[in-house]
């Protein structure tokens, strides 16, 4: 059953084993105007157990008002706010250090795979996992970012795209890989054909394999 754990000024909404429960994790970020419902049915969806999933959701549907590929300046301060709130989220997560940072991941689609990433790289070393639907890391083109060699060193990361994505180019998807490669992620790419911008069942299946996989 969900269960909301929610207060008036950080809405959060639980599925999967209980708090104390758990060995581990799982913070799911949605899409620009999605309901964070949706992500709790696709948390079910991965049929795995031994999970407590937390979903938080934007107050106004959206995370930031503009696209990944704005310069990051277009999209403050809404961006700075969401990583502190998913930082509140982990924390939660982590019960207490029950959970250690190993055990702790975020799935996010769209907007929320974008926000994902972007929390990987201001927070690393908080979460041991990443499960990228459809997302890139956010920069204008052109626009240097620089980050310290290793900085995700032990994370893992599964990232997937399409050739046919109307709102994340295969270049992009592409190139976030690279870069996450290159700061010391250990990354799985998949990128499928034809697939317009949704999780289809073919990713489902990769990262429930992806997910499974970090318990092994």
């Amino acid at each position: 059953m969900d269960r909301d754990a929610s207060s008036a000024s950080s809405p959060l909404l639980e599925a999967g084993l209980p708090r104390g429960k758990a060995r581990w994790a799982g913070i799911l970020l949605h899409g620009r105007d999605r309901a964070r419902e949706e992500k709790v049915v696709l948390a079910s969806s991965f049929q795995l157990e031994g999970i407590r999933w937390l979903a938080p959701a934007a107050d106004t549907g959206s995370w930031y008002p503009g696209r990944f590929f704005d310069p990051v300046a277009v999209n403050e301060p809404f961006l700075s706010q969401a990583i502190d709130r998913i930082d509140r989220v982990v924390d939660e997560a982590g019960e207490g250090g029950r959970l250690g940072p190993s055990q702790i991941f975020l799935v996010g689609f769209s907007q929320g795979a974008c926000l994902a990433l972007e929390y990987a790289l201001r927070r690393p070393g908080r979460s041991g996992a990443l499960v990228v639907f459809a997302g890139s890391i956010f920069g204008a083109p052109g626009e240097v970012r620089s980050f310290p060699p290793d900085l995700l060193a032990g994370l893992r990361v599964l990232v997937t795209g399409s050739d046919s994505d109307e709102w994340i180019p295969e270049a992009s998807t592409r190139e976030t890989a690279r870069l996450l490669s290159e700061l010391g992620a250990e990354v799985r790419l998949r990128v499928y054909k034809g697939r317009p911008h949704i999780v289809s069942p073919e990713e489902l299946a990769e990262a429930r394999d992806f997910i499974r996989a970090l318990a092994a």
